[in-house]
């Protein structure tokens, strides 16, 4: 309750194309803004990431990406594309009279951070991003190919179980069957696929691992919007060319990056991170932890937030 009472405004901003963002405008107004971008695609954004912040030293704009959390229409495909989220921030700055902001994000998030970056680099005064990826062939083959199975081989059994031999041939095949079936008219088959989706990815996001727990908490839950958005994104490569970050990093490397990730992260590969920094060059820090993927693994918290404390 106590996070809840440090919000200055929140509401719904209808961007174009039907969509409806939820966004909450926290903490010092007086402070320099800082956009959250949360992780997914899909996952929207919860009090939970409140916690990086203190209330009364940072100004922080959290918003539901298309289709995800409170936005709607909820779980919407239409004109749901990274380019169309990009916009999205732009027009929630605009909405807010906000010219430039820090950019913080994690996953996903950190995808989006990067990519927004690229697109608009004098708008982002410092990227602060872990848990890297970098939308590359080879890390979503890492996870979709079921590579971490050496390592959680009673989670990949159980995700692979639900798929056909004939289409278990590489990654993407047993991607498009999972988001075939996500989508189905039948319910309980769509509500189904799903939870089992995201247990699949939940399995490998911390160091903290209980598999029962896990099955409790996902398989009671309405995972299908951030199932179906995963999908949609990641079967159409988050609608960027193989590379893209990489490729345009020189537009951003003038702006100080603070990046974070664990060591014993197995939903995104850490060469993604160490691939990042390399590129960027002198103006990044990279900071492995002995950690997983989670933000809320105790090591990537305590990190996290001694740097959003230092730089904002």
């Amino acid at each position: 309750m106590a996070i809840a009472t440090h919000i200055i405004k929140s509401g719904f901003l209808p961007v174009g194309d039907g969509h409806n963002l939820y966004y909450e405008q926290w903490g010092n107004q007086n402070a320099a803004p800082i956009f959250y971008l949360h992780g997914g695609p899909g996952s929207g954004f919860s009090d939970g990431n409140k916690l990086l912040f203190d209330p009364a030293k940072h100004h922080v704009i959290f918003h539901d990406q298309r289709g995800s959390g409170r936005s709607t229409p909820s779980a919407s495909l239409e004109q749901n594309t990274t380019q169309n989220l990009i916009e999205d921030i732009n027009k929630l700055a605009e909405h807010l009279r906000i010219d430039s902001f820090i950019v913080v994000g994690g996953s996903w998030g950190s995808t989006l951070s990067l990519l927004y970056a690229i697109a608009n680099p004098k708008r982002v005064q410092k990227l602060v991003v872990w848990s890297i990826c970098l939308v590359r062939k080879f890390e979503t083959d890492y996870v979709n190919g079921g590579y971490p199975r050496y390592s959680f081989p009673e989670a990949w059994e159980r995700f692979i179980s639900f798929v056909p031999e004939k289409h278990r041939t590489n990654g993407d095949k047993i991607m498009e069957y999972y988001a075939q079936q996500i989508r189905s008219t039948e319910k309980n088959t769509a509500s189904k696929f799903a939870g089992e989706w995201i247990l699949w990815e939940a399995s490998l996001l911390s160091k903290n691992y209980d598999q029962r727990r896990l099955e409790a908490e996902i398989l009671s839950i309405d995972t299908l919007p951030m199932a179906m958005l995963e999908t949609h994104y990641f079967l159409n490569n988050c609608f960027i060319p193989e590379n893209y970050i990489l490729d345009n990093i020189t537009k951003i490397q003038h702006i100080p990056a603070f990046i974070v990730h664990g060591r014993f992260d197995f939903c995104t590969p850490p060469i993604a991170a160490r691939d990042l920094a390399k590129a960027y060059g002198k103006s990044s820090i990279l900071q492995w932890t002995n950690a997983g993927h989670l933000r809320t693994d105790p090591e990537n918290f305590v990190v996290l937030k001694a740097i959003i404390n230092a730089i904002a």
